[in-house]
């Protein structure tokens, strides 16, 4: 591992001065002192700013340090928030949300009711737990182990800190670094203009500006292996809160592209969705001129993309679409999957837990579909009593009429009967 520090770049540009925890350029000779000065920055800013543009390296020994060490992938930070909250998205689904929904059943056994089989299951690698395990917690003790040794080395100093033990108060010139110590004129080495005023200063050698490099390099690399240490051991923590090995069908669940217990369900396509299925229903037309008439509907999907957000531990819902490619009055297109239901809405937070407050949107999604064609509804949209008005610039008789049916025929074909509302002028 090898690693450039910031240091080495400022001194390739000449003459270099650093005094009390700030940084100077020479700008050249004038008539008043040896050496006219340019601030250039703080050293606590430059080790930052020079981190930040050396990040995608950083990473990369980070990455090339873990996986030598571990045996284990070591993603971009990015990357292990990602695939932490997309296993506390799961587990929430399917350990809290779908027993919740499913009648309260009290774990995931229960909610299986069989284990999955593995040709359900997409391709993916098999982990042998007990192995993997114990590979994890001798690398973690090991990575320990080798940051306390190098913490007593660097005696726990911080990087600028450890900088200025090995350089403080310095002139940087032609490959070696001299100790600057102030005093009177007559006695000096030096002159140099700082902030517009000379100042004297005898100069010693004390080091080169390679051997401080080499030094100051070490001590970065250490803090790189040390932050990663950190980092993985966090996500490895985190990763096994989440993987309760006596769950032992939860690891093949979260693999399946879909997966439904009764009526609730979740689903993988750009985005992961939770959605209750619709029975086959009749919905009533609450216009008094239609009375006794409804429209079948066939079985159905309506729900929320849904995710996790590893930053605040939160579960955000979009707003609900309806999965069949179904001609709702509350869908635009005749033909198409997942559309926008016009009218659905992620409720605002309240009092509620977390799954309750999922299981109302999913539930007010599903009333949408089935009891939304209010009389309220029909008059927002320029209908009334008799004419249907406009759904997304369709008339709503032409939206429904293949649909239409009476309700004795309804009734006698099993269909729920939904949306029964009375008109008020």
């Amino acid at each position: 591992m090898v690693f450039k520090t910031f240091f080495l770049d400022m001194t390739a540009r000449g003459p270099l001065v650093i005094m009390d925890r700030e940084v100077y350029f020479s700008s050249g000779y004038n008539s008043d002192a040896d050496l006219a000065l340019i601030h250039a920055g703080n050293l606590d800013d430059l080790l930052k700013f020079d981190f930040h543009l050396k990040r995608n390296r950083i990473y990369s020994l980070k990455k090339e340090f873990i996986e030598g060490k571990a045996q284990y992938g070591f993603g971009t930070e990015e990357d292990r928030k990602k695939e932490i909250g997309n296993r506390k998205l799961f587990s929430f689904i399917v350990k809290e949300l779908m027993p919740y929904l499913s009648g309260h059943k009290e774990n995931i056994e229960e909610l299986l009711g069989k284990e999955v089989e593995k040709e359900d299951i997409q391709a993916a690698p098999q982990i042998d737990e007990q192995e993997l395990r114990k590979n994890i917690e001798n690398t973690k003790r090991s990575l320990k182990e080798e940051q306390e040794k190098y913490g007593l080395k660097f005696g726990g100093k911080d990087g600028i800190n450890y900088f200025l033990s090995l350089i403080r108060d310095v002139l940087v010139l032609g490959g070696n670094a001299y100790l600057l110590s102030r005093t009177e004129k007559e006695n000096s080495d030096l002159s140099l203009n700082i902030n517009s005023e000379n100042c004297y200063f005898k100069l010693t050698l004390s080091s080169t500006v390679k051997r401080i490099e080499e030094y100051f390099s070490e001590f970065i690399e250490w803090t790189i292996r040390s932050e990663a240490i950190d980092e993985f051991s966090d996500f490895i923590e985190e990763m096994e809160k989440t993987r309760l090995a006596v769950m032992k069908d939860f690891e093949k669940i979260i693999q399946l592209k879909e997966f439904n217990d009764g009526d609730v369900g979740f689903l993988r396509r750009n985005s992961v969705y939770v959605y209750q299925i619709l029975q086959p229903f009749a919905m009533l037309d609450p216009r008094p001129v239609k009375k006794g008439i409804c429209y079948e509907f066939p079985k159905c999907r309506v729900g929320m993309a849904i995710s996790y957000n590893a930053d605040n531990n939160r579960i955000y819902l979009e707003e609900p679409v309806l999965f069949e490619p179904i001609w709702h009055p509350f869908v635009e297109h005749k033909e198409k999957e997942f559309q926008h239901l016009c009218g659905g809405k992620v409720l605002n937070r309240g009092k509620e837990s977390e799954v309750e407050w999922v299981a109302k949107n999913l539930d007010d999604a599903k009333n949408v579909v089935m009891h939304g064609l209010t009389p309220d509804s029909i008059k927002r949209h320029r209908g009334d009593r008799e004419n249907g008005g406009q759904f997304w610039y369709v008339p709503l008789d032409e939206k429904l009429k293949s649909r239409e049916m009476k309700i004795e025929d309804a009734k006698a074909k099993g269909l729920i009967i939904t949306n029964n509302w009375n008109w008020e002028d």
